[in-house]
């Protein structure tokens, strides 16, 4: 079992958060905002860059965007370029309301708007300030990274008859195509960035809650509260199967995020990871699920009682899950092999955890993750941005394993003598 742990904080916000996604190795971008009601809260999405000071891992505001009326529920971003690493232009897909809109945003470099007293808190290109490096770097300091953001197409994405909503956005990893759900319960799915219509799946009854794509961006699951969660073939156009399993006393359960993850790196091979929620019985746990995709049946769960689960998350190289919850504020985190959890934080947020995101696990991004294994953030409708790095893991070292081998050898040596092999 593991320790529990304390929230590590990000950065604030001053507009309540639904979603966020990395859209670079260094850049976490954060949205959701105060709706159509005239609160005086902003709607929009800001961009923060991600640094350390040398002991904590902090986040540092970059460029903020307003969308007018309209709050961004979910958001989905694409690297549109060859440069996958620091990629300087973005494809950004955000919801408002029935709408899908599609955002450019390009990394330049601002030269307005900057205090000698920025330059102490902030880098420019990399280059920590206050070196000494010669006038080319002092010109540097004087700069700094901004997104800037520019809208593109549109297109709407439901078309419920009394109340039209889109509630979840996700492009596939290779860029080629959009998906998404809402209130009319249709799946649809668009070419990317064109966004032509390809597929519109209609077999769900209710509105759908979540979806998301494989890793290799063949297959699509969405869930919905209708109870279903439906695997479709994106290049047949079809149904491919369908998530089931035996719910316990008989108590209905409501499939709540879906998330697929690669296994070991390898995107031709990966797994569906499900949270449920139990209907009307707190007697019964809600259940973290991991499905095999040969037969998309249950191999592996953990249930958890007394809490209902609201977000879910799965690292890019498929070692780690991360769970949140309805109350108590509370990450979980687990290695996806075995679902075993290896860290808990309880009181991350005051209220509900809203959105969960894997920092990348490149090279790129050790910096931002403090050196460590895997980290994820979490945001909530409190304004906070909380980031959890999962702890070093126990291994043995080299010394230690030699010695164990030689022990062993002889042992065995030893024994096979006793009885006369």
């Amino acid at each position: 079992m593991s320790v529990e742990h304390t929230a590590d904080l990000l950065c604030r916000v001053d507009f309540p958060l639904y979603s966020t996604a990395m859209i670079s190795p260094r850049h976490l971008m954060l949205a959701g905002g105060g709706g159509a009601a005239n609160t005086g809260v902003k709607n929009g999405f800001e961009i923060f860059e991600i640094t350390t000071n040398g002991e904590n891992v902090i986040g540092e505001s970059v460029t903020r965007f307003y969308t007018g009326e309209f709050s961004v529920y979910s958001l989905a971003a694409r690297p549109a370029g060859n440069n996958n690493n620091m990629p300087h232009r973005v494809l950004l897909a955000a919801g408002h309301n029935e709408f899908c809109q599609v955002y450019s945003l390009s990394l330049e470099r601002d030269r307005s708007n900057i205090s000698p007293r920025d330059n102490v808190h902030r880098r420019s290109n990399g280059v920590p300030a206050g070196s000494q490096q010669g006038s080319r770097v002092e010109e540097q300091q004087e700069t700094k990274l901004v997104f800037k953001t520019e809208p593109l197409k549109k297109v709407q994405i439901d078309f419920n008859a009394k109340e039209p909503y889109g509630k979840v956005i996700r492009i596939s990893l290779n860029g080629k195509f959009l998906a998404s759900g809402g209130d009319d319960g249709h799946l649809r799915v668009f070419s990317f960035p064109e966004l032509t219509k390809v597929h519109d799946f209609a077999t769900h009854e209710k509105e759908i809650d979540d979806l998301d794509f494989c890793p290799d961006s063949s297959k699509i699951c969405s869930i919905s509260k209708d109870k279903r969660a439906i695997v479709w073939d994106v290049k047949k156009g079809k149904k491919h199967a369908e998530l089931g399993w035996d719910c316990p006393n008989g108590v209905k359960y409501l499939f709540k995020r879906v998330k697929f993850g690669c296994v070991e790196g390898d995107n031709k091979k990966y797994k569906v990871y499900t949270i449920s929620n139990p209907i009307g019985s707190s007697k019964v746990p809600s259940f973290l699920h991991r499905w095999n995709t040969q037969s998309y049946t249950v191999e592996g769960k953990v249930a958890s009682y007394g809490l209902a689960y609201s977000a879910l998350a799965v690292s890019d190289n498929g070692t780690f899950v991360a769970t949140g919850t309805m109350s108590e504020g509370i990450v979980d985190i687990y290695t996806a092999f075995n679902l075993s959890r290896v860290k808990r934080v309880r009181n991350a947020h005051s209220t509900f955890i809203t959105g969960l995101e894997f920092l990348p696990t490149s090279e790129e991004s050790a910096p931002c993750r403090g050196f460590r294994e895997a980290s994820v953030v979490s945001v909530s409708v409190d304004h906070q941005v909380c980031i959890h790095h999962v702890p070093e893991l126990n291994t043995v070292n080299s010394v230690t394993a030699m010695f164990l081998v030689i022990f062993v050898l002889v042992s065995t040596f030893i024994f096979c003598s006793y009885i006369g092999l």
